[in-house]
């Protein structure tokens, strides 16, 4: 076995359940699909009920050789020009931006304080009125 190939096997096809750890004893690294017109790596996913491999090719983008369900959620962009780069990419219209809601929330509060002031003033004539 050449060093890469050991590089792989290296937490390959590794089952942990509980204080017990089961290996699959030779793990397929490679599958052929397309009636074997294509060969591609195959997920490392182990099955917990059945202890076997499972059988979706990897992705292409997985380093850890795992299929779409086994590959996991992304966590996000690290770096601060990825985070930019989804910003931009979210953009809309500028409307829900945080100085577009700061500025919403100022304007709903001074509305908010002229109908109470306008209540207030109902009430005085209210009561003006039931005087005389």
């Amino acid at each position: 076995m050449t060093n890469r190939q050991t590089n792989i096997l290296d937490g390959y096809a590794t089952l942990k359940r509980g204080s017990k750890s089961s290996q699959i004893q030779n793990p397929e690294l490679y599958m052929t699909t397309a009636g074997g017109k294509i060969r591609c790596r195959r997920c490392a996913g182990v099955s917990s009920r059945t202890k076997q491999q499972c059988k979706h090719p990897a992705l292409r983008t997985s380093k850890k050789s795992r299929c779409k369900w086994h590959a996991g959620s992304s966590t996000g962009p690290r770096t601060e020009a990825g985070k930019n780069k989804i910003r931009a990419a979210h953009w809309k219209d500028g409307s829900e931006t945080r100085e577009a809601r700061a500025e919403r929330k100022r304007k709903f509060s001074e509305l908010r304080e002229a109908f109470k002031k306008l209540n207030f003033i109902e009430l005085l004539k209210v009561s003006l009125q039931e005087h005389h």
